[in-house]
């Protein structure tokens, strides 16, 4: 079974990543497009998708992990 690994999150802005890199090239292509509107809307869309994969990723993880605990067959 895949080990999923846990990063602390930091509350000190100097340890915050600069997603400078990666909003600059986005920011080109929303601001290119020929509707920016729902180019901006369709990257907001992408995100949270993302966002929401990941978080449900995570509590199956934790589930399994507390089934896998109690000794409990999936």
């Amino acid at each position: 079974m895949p080990v999923m690994r846990t990063n602390q999150v930091s509350s000190d802005p100097a340890a915050t990543y600069d997603l400078t890199p990666f909003i600059e090239p986005l920011a080109s292509y929303i601001c290119s497009a020929d509707r920016p509107k729902e180019a901006l809307l369709s990257a907001l869309s992408a995100l949270f998708d993302e966002v929401q994969g990941t978080h449900r990723a995570t509590l199956m993880h934790i589930a399994t992990s507390r089934v896998e605990s109690l000794g409990l067959a999936l």
